[in-house]
């Protein structure tokens, strides 16, 4: 399964391999400010510091996934319209 994967992964399109990197790069970006906003409740604690951070933490996580799927389709829908 993981090998199915790679190689589905090495046969996109440059353009579409691009996208889902800066994708990820921003994704881990949004985890790395939830992360700090986590930091914060520790010296601070405030519930409502706990959930935000909570909440962008799994947006981080939903936008990863959503890269990587919404890529994975991008590019299969191009190869069978070409």
């Amino acid at each position: 399964m993981m090998k199915l994967i790679i190689d589905k992964f090495n046969s996109m399109e440059e353009k579409t391999k691009r996208i889902l990197k800066y994708g990820i790069y921003f994704s881990g970006f949004v985890c790395t400010i939830s992360v700090f906003i986590l930091l914060t409740y520790h010296l601070n604690p405030s519930p409502d510091l706990y959930y935000i951070g909570l909440e962008v933490f799994k947006l981080g996580l939903f936008f990863i996934v959503e890269f990587i799927i919404c890529a994975f389709a991008i590019d299969t829908i191009k190869k069978q319209v070409c």
